[in-house]
């Protein structure tokens, strides 16, 4: 019976201590997001690009940048310097005040499109980048996009994933 017992505790520590790991993270979207699915974001976009009809990700990035306006989207930054837009389906947002640099967890779809010059200046606006460089937009261009329907952030950690 003492083992039944110990064997009840030690597994109630450890499903305890396993969630505990994700309580610093903040959900956000209809989806939920499993981590330990998560590849990095040089590698969803290698795999996108090799198969671009194995859409669906779960992914994981530093946030670059946050829709200041209503938190709608954010930018992460690819291994070529360039940035990606991540959109949320139906809308949903993330708080506009959420700090960048953090990593966070994305699941949904990627996909290219060319955005147009009217839709690159509106971004540039919520970003609130200076007028300057909302100047230079003269051209659409075709980009890769992510429409993610679940996002996982640690609001409070800067920390890389090891």
């Amino acid at each position: 019976m003492r083992i039944f017992f110990s064997t009840i505790i030690t597994i109630g520590l450890t499903l305890q201590s396993c969630s505990s790991s994700n309580e610093a993270f903040k959900h956000y979207g209809p989806e939920a997001v499993d981590q330990s699915k998560a590849i990095s974001m040089e590698e969803m976009v290698k795999q996108f690009n090799q198969n671009p009809q194995a859409d669906t990700f779960t992914f994981y990035a530093p946030i670059v940048n946050v829709c200041q306006a209503a938190g709608c989207w954010v930018n992460v930054q690819k291994a070529d310097g360039d940035l990606m837009r991540i959109r949320f389906k139906d809308h949903f947002g993330i708080p506009p005040k959420s700090p960048t640099g953090n990593v966070a967890y994305f699941h949904g779809v990627a996909y290219y499109d060319t955005i147009s010059v009217a839709l690159q200046k509106h971004f540039l606006e919520d970003g609130h980048a200076p007028q300057s460089e909302i100047d230079k937009i003269t051209a659409p261009k075709i980009e890769l996009n992510f429409m993610a329907d679940g996002v996982l952030i640690n609001p409070s950690s800067s920390e890389k994933k090891k």
